[in-house]
């Protein structure tokens, strides 16, 4: 059995029951690893950083090169972790709020007037893409670059294979490399001058390191936030009682958040390397082995969550794995989730109702790790 099938792509969440019910884990041979679908056995691998090294990222096509963070174990991670922590602040996204608003407003008046949108294309992905740069101190004129990048590095776009997507990962890497001797010499309040100007015992980190960094706030600050949305409007129209439960009663928009990241989260899985022989359902996996932790199956499992295939808002339960756990839980989170907050009260208050529309042809993304759509085509009602 293989793991990358194309069936997994529009709906994986058949496929994710029967492996937990009858398949706890399995070897798939297309991607030489083991599946493990099962909440406990999940939060078990994320949890156990020494058991189970970050260092096996980068096998698969998806992570073309190594980053920061996310493939390294403690004690470099620690260290690093520290530097990063330092630059999402609680007062970084405190300042950023009023940014946050005003672009929800621009992006929305660009399309107001009309029937029929492309949430996707015209919000969904504009929107982190925009915050980021700003966080990062990037030229507006790059946005649109920012995107195309992160596309090819995870895979997500229209070219898959590795080949197709290097020249768009080098010019990403050229281009954060270019910034660096900037930084140095004029830094200033972003992201990137924090990290340019930081220090690990006492030394500087390696420009390999910074262009990683710059890598990896560049995903991590724009395509989970941007699935996480579109993966929820995807659902309002086609639920319409809860659009407008929502719409009146504001109140209940994180639990609607918190409850699209365990429904139908944006990242899906994520893989670690075995540093010892370990075993799991009477299974022996070797040290060296590669093991893949399914993170949208973990939140489905009925052994830990009442009504696991229902969107319910009142579930008032954060225990999900859309972000990750242990050492390595994303750090972009309470970004994530603010801007997801705002875009909402946005959309709330511009529109009565929202509904699927057939003017354009629905894109998902095309990995089955990150899930969400390239277009997602509205018919909306504004008030």
């Amino acid at each position: 059995m293989n793991f990358s099938n194309p069936d997994l792509l529009n709906n994986p969440y058949p496929h994710y029951k029967k492996w937990r019910e009858e398949l706890p884990i399995w070897w798939a041979e297309d991607i030489k690893g083991w599946v493990l679908s099962r909440y406990d056995d999940v939060r078990f691998i994320l949890k156990d950083a020494k058991t189970f090294s970050s260092n096996s990222m980068g096998e698969m096509d998806q992570q073309a090169m190594a980053l920061p963070l996310l493939t390294d174990d403690p004690p470099r991670h620690t260290q690093l972790r520290a530097i990063v922590n330092k630059a999402f602040t609680s007062r970084t996204l405190k300042d950023m709020k009023e940014e946050v608003v005003k672009l929800v407003d621009e992006l929305l008046d660009e399309i107001a007037g009309k029937k029929h949108i492309d949430i996707s294309a015209d919000f969904t992905i504009p929107l982190p893409v925009h915050i980021i740069a700003r966080l990062m101190g990037i030229p507006e004129e790059r946005k649109d670059d920012f995107k195309r990048w992160s596309d090819a590095l995870t895979g997500t776009g229209k070219a898959t294979e590795l080949q197709d997507r290097l020249p768009d990962i080098m010019e990403m890497a050229e281009y954060f490399q270019s910034l660096i001797s900037q930084r140095r010499q004029n830094p200033g309040n972003d992201l990137i001058s924090k990290v340019v100007n930081a220090e690990v015992d006492g030394e500087t980190i390696s420009d390999q390191d910074i262009v990683g960094f710059n890598i990896l706030l560049l995903i991590a600050g724009n395509e989970t936030t941007t699935n996480l949305l579109s993966n929820l409007l995807d659902y309002l129209s086609l639920h319409p009682e809860k659009w407008e439960e929502l719409s009146n009663h504001p109140e209940k928009i994180d639990a609607a958040i918190e409850e699209t990241l365990r429904f139908d989260a944006p990242v899906h899985w994520v893989n670690r390397k075995a540093t010892a022989d370990v075993e799991f359902h009477g299974q022996k996996v070797k040290k060296g082995d590669v093991v893949y932790a399914i993170l949208g199956s973990a939140n489905r499992d009925a052994d830990n969550y009442h009504q696991p295939d229902s969107f319910l808002l009142d579930r008032g339960r954060s225990d999900h794995h859309a972000f990750g756990y242990g050492i390595h839980f994303c750090i972009g989170a309470p970004l994530g989730r603010m801007e997801a907050r705002y875009a909402l009260e946005g959309l709330f208050k511009r529109y009565k109702s929202i509904k699927p529309s057939k003017a354009g042809e629905n894109e998902r993304t095309h990995s089955n790790m990150l899930r969400g759509f390239h277009h997602l085509w509205l018919e909306v009602k504004e008030n």
